[in-house]
């Protein structure tokens, strides 16, 4: 992690207004401090799967990893058609 990606982490975690953003943050933030995943898993009470695949992706994809990735949600039942029918 360069100090740049730190310092951007650090804002995140005290300024943050996302609440899954400002978890992150402190996710990474705790594994750069050497801190070990059962130890970060009893602080923010955090299953270590998570708190792994968050860290994997962190260094995978960068500070683009911190934002969250919303699926979008349950695609129509019905086409536009049919809701205007409606």
């Amino acid at each position: 992690m360069s100090n740049e990606e730190g310092n951007r982490l650090l804002r995140i975690a005290r300024k943050g207004a996302n609440s899954v953003e400002v978890r992150c943050a402190l996710l990474i933030l705790a594994s750069a401090q050497k801190m070990k995943v059962p130890e970060i898993s009893r602080l923010y009470h955090i299953s270590g799967e998570h708190i792994q695949k968050t860290i994997h992706r962190f260094n995978s994809e960068g500070m683009a990893s911190v934002k969250p990735n919303y699926g979008g949600g349950r695609p129509p039942t019905f086409t536009e058609k049919q809701r205007a029918d409606i």
